[in-house]
């Protein structure tokens, strides 16, 4: 569907491209339209293509226009290395985008890419930490990074290769290898993932990567320090007590003492003001620190994550004089989750769906207002009839019920943000009672809007939303501990 042959056809404006729809064809009448500033959204289900279609349509925009080979190669290089620390195995989809981008490329006024600039959104972060779903993993980077360390460990790594030889030798890889090489090999989240010859050779495609879009040595090092540690965090079976104080403070230098009383110790400070306030000071409970621990490994790595795309991204930003010039054009192009319904969904799914439903209703907007008006600009709804269907189509049943309405009830987020600042998820280890009282909650808040649906087979802990593209029902287990 990508081949070097089509590509050519549809870029070559002399030869007439196939009259089959085609995303090249898509980026190409973007191209060619009035006006300076166009977008693509690309969308589907998960596992439809959508990573594949928007590597396509960088590749296509760099050959259509042209570019410089430096500009060229940090933008198609750009998507690869978000993917290793944004997309995940699940039981869809081998390569499955657990974020969204928004990517917008700069085209100069003689039509060459300069540039592009870079968004990201919503990483799954929740997936670094707590159980996976069955046939599910976690981040490519953990598993390519496992087997980067362990062979450096053993001295057993690939010779006659100046990566490996470079890695060898280089103080901080065998720092990070000698602390977290042992647990990571051991840890159970990293069990079942792709063969270690696989991951190696990944990785030497990642870390040449990385060099390409900007990054130097020492950065892509402390990138590895912070996946190892969120590694041995997000474990709490293979590095537990007091390993894990000793770990993080050799990986990324917090003391042990102030993670010790992070873990540990909760403060409160209640009274009036000045000499008058009193500080409350209690243990943490076991749940208490385990919830903790895993939330911390989730923010550092989302802050990791932010940060890659950050560098990313100003490796690929056009020249500050280019951009003061204007009067080209700018492409975008937005990645986003697909819907999703699986046999068994939860928070993520929720957030996900809640994305795509806001983005249904923008394609309601535009294409069925614009057809609204140009019907009244033809004297064809004079009664104001067409317009009014058409603001019904935009008015989305479930949007209400997920995010609340002014003035009404607070909507499902409504009720889970109030359970997650009241407490920790009492049952959120997994157990077979956990979800009752987010479910009950939630039923009780929002059980007799149009678009909520009762489960009549797991009542107890599922709920059901009557979304634009179907009915789906989530399981509410560990819905307050994932918030």
């Amino acid at each position: 569907a990508f081949s070097e042959a089509l590509a050519a056809r549809y870029a070559d404006l002399g030869c007439p491209p196939p009259s089959a729809p085609h995303l090249y064809a898509a980026v190409a009448a973007a191209l060619a339209a009035p006006g300076s500033h166009h977008a693509l959204l690309i969308s589907g289900e998960s596992g439809a293509g959508k990573t594949e279609a928007a590597r396509a349509a960088l590749a296509f925009l760099a050959r259509r226009c042209g570019a410089a080979e430096v500009v060229r190669d940090r933008l198609l290089h750009s998507n690869p290395v978000l993917e290793a620390f944004g997309n995940a195995r699940t039981r869809q989809n081998g390569n499955s985008s657990r974020f969204g981008k928004f990517v917008e490329v700069h085209i100069s006024r003689g039509g060459r890419v300069v540039g592009g600039t870079l968004r990201p959104y919503m990483l799954e972060a929740s997936r670094v930490a707590g159980g996976l779903p069955e046939a599910e993993g976690t981040y490519h980077v953990f598993y390519q990074l496992r087997a980067t360390l362990r062979v450096l460990v053993d001295g057993v790594a690939p010779t006659g290769q100046p990566l490996w030889e470079t890695l060898t030798r280089a103080n901080a890889w065998q720092s990070i290898a000698k602390v977290a090489g042992p647990a990571l090999a051991a840890s159970g989240r990293l069990a079942g993932g792709p063969s270690e010859a696989e991951c190696l050779e990944a990785f030497k495609g990642l870390y040449e990567r990385l060099l390409s879009t900007g990054m130097s040595h020492g950065h892509v090092a402390e990138c590895a320090r912070v996946v190892a540690a969120v590694g041995v965090l997000a474990d709490q079976e293979a590095v537990s007590g007091e390993a894990i104080l000793t770990m993080m403070e050799e990986l990324v230098g917090t003391r042990e003492e102030d993670l010790r009383w992070f873990f540990t110790r909760v403060e409160t400070t209640v009274g009036g003001h000045g000499a008058g306030r009193e500080r409350l000071v209690r243990a943490r409970s076991e749940h208490e620190a385990r919830t903790l621990r895993a939330s911390l490994a989730q923010e550092l790595y989302s802050a990791l994550f932010l940060w890659v795309t950050r560098l990313v991204g100003s490796g690929i930003a056009p020249p500050l004089d280019m951009r003061a010039a204007g009067g080209g054009k700018r492409l975008g192009l937005l990645d986003l989750y697909g819907f999703e319904i699986f046999p068994s969904n939860g928070f993520e799914q929720l957030l996900i769906n809640y994305c795509n439903e806001r983005l249904q209703q923008l394609f309601n907007r535009q294409v069925f207002l614009s057809e609204a008006e140009d019907y009244a600009a033809e004297g064809l709804d004079s009664d104001g009839q067409w317009h009014s269907l058409v603001m019904t189509a935009c008015r989305l049943p479930a949007l209400a019920l997920l995010q609340g309405e002014p003035g009404g009830f607070a909507g499902i987020f409504g009720v889970v943000s109030d359970r997650s600042r009241c407490l920790f998820d009492v049952h959120g280890t997994g157990d077979e009672k956990g979800g009752g009282e987010i479910a009950e909650a939630i039923a009780a808040a929002c059980g007799s809007h149009p678009a909520f649906r009762r489960s009549t087979r797991e009542p107890a802990r599922v709920f059901g939303v009557a979304h634009f593209a179907g009915e789906v029902f989530y399981d509410t287990r560990h819905f307050v501990h994932k918030n």
